[in-house]
């Protein structure tokens, strides 16, 4: 499981305003981290509708691989456990569009200034 890999996950169950459902994740923890012997693993759930926030990145086909345009949930990242995706890889999103994310998780976290524009 590669930073950038997008796979198919079961986030029930949820709890509040988590996302659910079986869902596409892009994979977003380091690659040594995803290579360690961790069982936990670092996404961002995808969905179809779009961003309803500026911390939402909106993804296309061509930069995913899927089949339909997506939207990352940056403000939903969370780390949970790898038997909960798939083994297959559903498509992998291009360094530019993993820049807009992590610029935005960068905001999220703290470890960088939310500048809404």
């Amino acid at each position: 499981m590669r930073r950038g890999a997008i796979h198919w996950c079961d986030l029930e169950p949820r709890r509040g305003r988590e996302q659910g459902e079986r869902r596409p994740v892009v994979i977003v923890s380091a690659d040594p981290y995803n290579v360690s012997r961790s069982p936990l693993i670092a996404i961002i759930p995808l969905t179809r509708s779009s961003a309803k926030t500026p911390l939402h990145v909106g993804l296309t086909p061509e930069e995913t691989g899927l089949d339909s345009p997506s939207t990352a949930l940056v403000d939903r990242a969370r780390f949970i456990d790898r038997s909960r995706l798939s083994p297959e890889v559903a498509g992998r999103v291009l360094e530019g569009a993993l820049s807009r994310i992590d610029r935005n998780l960068a905001r999220v976290l703290g470890l960088a200034p939310i500048m809404f524009t």
